[in-house]
């Protein structure tokens, strides 16, 4: 049995500091600060007798970031989420770190999560203020801008669940006969608009909340001494650092560079498949009931 009061880190770390949790701290040991990824480059890999003999820290900073970025999209994975209500507009903002969208659902009344398919048979476009001569002509402002204001398809969205909007005939998507096997599903709808940032959902989810799951770089807003990198993907880290210098310094051998490049591939897969947690377990689990009998 370990000796009480010889491991001061572990006590801070479990117990209660006043009367709230040091929660700040839990599971910080599997990650690594970016400062201290970019320090243990400057000082293992660049010297004079070593392939890299001298750059500058600018741009070891600039291809830390960069190699982070491609472990986020690749292989971290590490997906972000938040719950929010619908509000009577039907419209979500997205989270100001997002890249790209994993995962909408609503929340049950038993806890349990319900996916949200995307509808592609829509769209959210601008739609521009026109008068009323026959021409339709579009308004500007005093700086000869156009006036935008709320399109048509965000209204009908609003007014479908009151019966203002009735569905046209022809729409068989999710009907028994011409049924689209991808978007036929009971849990409502929604549409991404990327370049305006927001989700705007289907009227049937109206006051429900939802939860949207995405993936972001894990950079923004963040300065170095407080970007976290994981670390089974620390060695890919540096190997993508190391082929990126490389290739940018001037004179050096192509097979270097190539051969870091190799290595960098390599590091990749590895840590994809490190960070997959990829157990045998999970797999007979999965597998268990691929031989049952359908009577």
């Amino acid at each position: 049995m370990p000796t009480i009061g010889t491991h001061i880190d572990q006590r801070e770390y479990y117990q209660n500091s006043g009367t709230e949790p040091r929660s700040d701290n839990w599971g910080t040991y599997q990650y690594m600060l970016l400062q201290d990824i970019i320090n243990n480059f400057l000082l293992t890999y660049v010297g004079d007798d070593k392939v890299i003999n001298k750059v500058d820290r600018n741009e070891v900073i600039f291809h830390a970031k960069r190699g982070l970025q491609e472990l986020h999209y690749d292989a971290l994975r590490e997906i972000r989420g938040f719950e929010v209500e619908i509000p009577a507009t039907l419209k979500v903002h997205l989270p100001h770190d997002f890249v790209s969208a994993v995962k909408v659902s609503y929340v049950g009344d038993k806890g349990l999560t319900y996916e949200i398919k995307q509808n592609f048979n829509t769209a959210t476009p601008k739609s521009y203020l026109q008068d009323n001569t026959p021409f339709k002509n579009i308004l500007m402002d005093n700086d000869d801008n156009a006036l935008t204001g709320t399109p048509v398809i965000e209204q009908n969205w609003r007014d479908a669940k009151s019966g203002k909007v009735s569905e046209p005939e022809n729409n068989l998507v999710g009907k028994r006969f011409g049924m689209d096997t991808a978007s036929a599903s009971s849990n409502g709808s929604y549409v991404l608009d990327k370049n305006q940032g927001y989700i705007l959902f289907s009227s049937d989810l109206s006051d429900k909340n939802i939860i949207i799951e995405y993936v972001s770089d894990g950079m923004y807003g963040l300065a170095d001494n407080e970007i976290k990198i994981h670390k089974l993907a620390e060695t890919f880290m540096y190997d993508y650092m190391v082929s990126n210098v490389l290739k940018q310094k001037f004179g050096v051998q192509e097979y270097i560079v190539r051969r870091a490049q190799k290595q960098a591939l390599a590091s990749l897969r590895n840590a994809k498949i490190r960070l997959s947690s990829i157990t045998i377990g999970d797999l007979t689990r999965i597998l268990r009931g691929r031989d049952k009998w359908i009577k």
